[in-house]
């Protein structure tokens, strides 16, 4: 199955869910986007521009490095050393790091080709 067709059985699929009334027109929307960037089509069948790129997220001068012990509480890092964002996660997907900066009203940033 090419991309193309998947998409279209996906958005079909996604169309249905939500006339049956499953699913918010939100989520519908989000599942539609990132089909889109995953086979780089449209509903229609044209092209869409993908998302490329790394990103991380950050708190003031702080970088997000994960959750810690009991997995409730965000753990950071600062840049004070030239390895010091060795540990810090980066995302292919920008709304994946929107949504963990989203928790703790930090930001995203984009990582740079030399990093």
């Amino acid at each position: 199955m090419t991309k193309k067709n998947q998409l279209m059985f996906y958005s079909s699929f996604y169309d249905l869910v939500w006339e049956s009334g499953w699913m918010h027109s939100d989520v519908k929307h989000e599942l539609t986007k990132q089909a889109e960037q995953e086979s780089g089509f449209n509903a229609f069948g044209e092209e869409v521009e993908r998302e490329t790129g790394q990103w991380r997220v950050k708190s003031g001068e702080m970088y997000w490095i994960g959750w810690g012990e009991d997995g409730t509480h965000p753990t950071f890092t600062l840049d004070t050393a030239l390895d010091s964002l060795a540990d810090v996660p980066t995302f292919g997907s920008k709304k994946k790091a929107e949504d963990v900066a989203a928790i703790f009203n930090g930001d995203v940033e984009s990582v740079g080709d030399a990093e």
